[in-house]
């Protein structure tokens, strides 16, 4: 009989319907859930998003300047080039 509960006891904390597959299973659940979370997270941002370039013209033109270097007709664009070398005559010192 002892050994009967034993291996009963053994196979409730160990088997497939286990308390140790439970405790597993509640760990995915927990990491699913912040996965949702994350991404409903990104969905609304990326919504929001949407929305503003359907309905923001300056957010569709901030866009283009930043992302494709437009400019408006009329507009003087001052072009700023990287440190280089040094232009002009040597200093023999």
């Amino acid at each position: 009989m002892a050994l009967l509960l034993l291996g009963l006891a053994a196979a409730s904390v160990v088997g497939n319907r286990g308390l140790v597959r439970l405790y597993q299973m509640h760990q995915t659940k927990a990491a699913l859930i912040r996965e949702i979370e994350q991404l409903a997270a990104t969905n609304a941002a990326l919504t929001e998003e949407v929305r503003a370039l359907r309905t923001d013209p300056s957010r569709v033109e901030a866009i283009a300047r930043e992302e494709l270097g437009l400019v408006k007709p009329g507009e003087i664009v001052y072009e700023f080039r990287g440190a280089g070398r040094a232009v002009g005559p040597a200093d023999g010192r």
